[in-house]
């Protein structure tokens, strides 16, 4: 009888660890995908503010001309880019920022500013909308913070 019993409890045992490799194993499965898109969404990112900072001279010359100086600003999002296939290299993006006073201070004004190149090296400002924020408007939930990589 005791010969009975350890062969079934060897039989449960091989079981159990079966079924907590298949468990593991799924687990493994089930939260790879989420990582590499957390990691494609970083990398968006960098990108993003890799071409904001390239189209920042862009940017300070709206505020120049608006204002009449340069203020802070803070980049929001791209909001449409376009290309032409017919051309290579010839793009129209739009993308907006928030103006402010000194250190973050109102009043805030958000821009949107649409620039476009006529070559690799040469863009210019195509548009620019200014719309000042109102008191209730929360600018944060608009922009971001650029990417910060170690």
């Amino acid at each position: 009888m005791d010969k009975i019993h350890t062969i079934y409890r060897q039989e449960v045992g091989v079981i159990l660890r079966k079924i907590l490799i298949l468990a593991c194993f799924i687990t493994l499965i089930t939260i790879s995908p989420v990582k590499a898109e957390t990691d494609h969404s970083r990398y968006e990112f960098l990108l993003e503010d890799i071409l904001y900072t390239f189209l920042f001279p862009l940017q300070l010359k709206a505020i120049e001309d608006y204002f009449g100086e340069i203020y802070l600003a803070d980049f929001c999002k791209f909001v449409e880019v376009k290309t032409n296939p017919e051309q290579a290299y010839r793009y129209e993006i739009t993308y907006q920022f928030v103006t402010y006073e000194r250190a973050i201070m109102p009043p805030y004004h958000l821009f949107t500013l649409k620039v476009e190149n006529k070559s690799l090296t040469d863009w210019t400002i195509k548009d620019v909308k200014v719309r000042k924020l109102g008191e209730n408007e929360d600018y944060t939930k608009i922009c971001r913070k650029p990417m910060i990589t170690r």
